[in-house]
């Protein structure tokens, strides 16, 4: 009996996430049921993500026979996060897309994060993500239907807390902001028992949910604008860079003005 024939992957939807520590990548087959996940790849590499990604993205290729060409679209996670990773696979995708001339699309992460869980519960989900020692990104759904109920915003765990308080005193909390700041959260939980933390498995996006966030937006040829909600490390330390650098920090702060406009 003849095998029957099987239709090579083609017109592939790459995805790319590095917001946080762990880089992602996850390959899909757009389908009139949705897109069909293909082949995935992780890494926890703060840092380090140039060192894995294009060779992550080539081998996964690879593995099915394939060349660049057999891609159709790039989505990427466009922030808020980690200033280098963002750059990094922002750089990756935008690379991509030009030589292939594919259409791009960017992903909001906080909501993302939010579609794990949010669908399968009801009430507040507060999504706190690590900004940086004593910052948090949050954003506030409301379950199952992830309607926005706060905006993002870049706050201090006071700052936080006092914004979850607003929306009322029952919820459920997740995301790396919790696992990163444990003693403020801890006494939280004991102080405000209304509030439950999921587990730290929804803190990174499954695969699936980064193809089925693709598979709902809308893609075009023009540039990700990224997300980054707060200024950067090097903005916010600025005088104290230049003065170790003997340049005067009024200087030094119209110099990273005229390259921002650039």
């Amino acid at each position: 009996m003849a095998m029957p024939k099987t239709t090579p992957p083609h017109d592939l939807t790459l995805v790319l996430s590095g917001p946080e520590e762990r880089l992602q990548l996850a390959l899909g087959q757009p389908g009139p049921d949705g897109p069909t996940l293909l082949a995935s790849r992780q890494w926890t590499v703060p840092g380090q993500s140039v060192r894995f990604l294009v060779p992550g993205i080539k081998s996964v290729l690879d593995e099915f026979g394939l060349d660049t060409p057999a891609l159709g679209r790039i989505a990427c996670v466009r922030g808020p996060g980690s200033f280098t990773g963002l750059r990094l696979v922002l750089a990756a995708a935008e690379g991509l897309a030009a030589g292939l001339d594919l259409p791009l699309a960017g992903l909001d992460y906080l909501p993302l994060l939010a579609s794990g869980p949010g669908p399968l519960l009801t009430g507040p989900l507060h999504v706190l993500t690590y900004a940086r020692r004593g910052l948090v990104y949050l954003q506030s759904f409301r379950c199952p239907d992830l309607a926005e109920i706060a905006p993002l915003d870049s706050l201090s765990l006071e700052q936080a807390k006092a914004r979850m308080a607003d929306v009322g005193p029952e919820a459920h909390l997740m995301g790396t902001g919790l696992r990163k700041n444990p003693d403020f959260f801890a006494a939280l939980f004991e102080a405000e028992p209304g509030y439950v933390p999921l587990n730290a498995a929804f803190d990174n996006p499954a695969p699936e949910l980064l193809l089925a966030a693709a598979h709902r937006t809308a893609f075009s040829d023009e540039s990700i604008e990224p997300i980054y909600v707060r200024p950067s490390d090097a903005e916010a330390n600025l005088d104290q860079i230049a003065a170790k650098r003997g340049l005067d920090p009024d200087e030094a702060r119209r110099k990273l003005e005229a390259l921002s406009r650039a």
